[in-house]
């Protein structure tokens, strides 16, 4: 017999969370990084690094 590991509401926010990471806040971050590499050095780049680290 299958489990069902997540419940259909518990589902719809997980797909939510995900369709707003993807679509809304990583165009914004994946932008933020293009500029702050932009800037030069990247290794005493915070803006850079923090980003970079959202994106993965």
């Amino acid at each position: 017999m299958k489990t069902r590991l997540t419940t259909r509401e518990g589902f719809d926010k997980l797909k939510a969370e995900f369709d707003y990471l993807w679509r809304e806040d990583r165009p914004e971050v994946t932008k933020k990084v293009t500029w702050a590499a932009s800037l030069g050095d990247r290794s005493e780049n915070a803006d850079y690094q923090y980003n970079k680290k959202r994106l993965r």
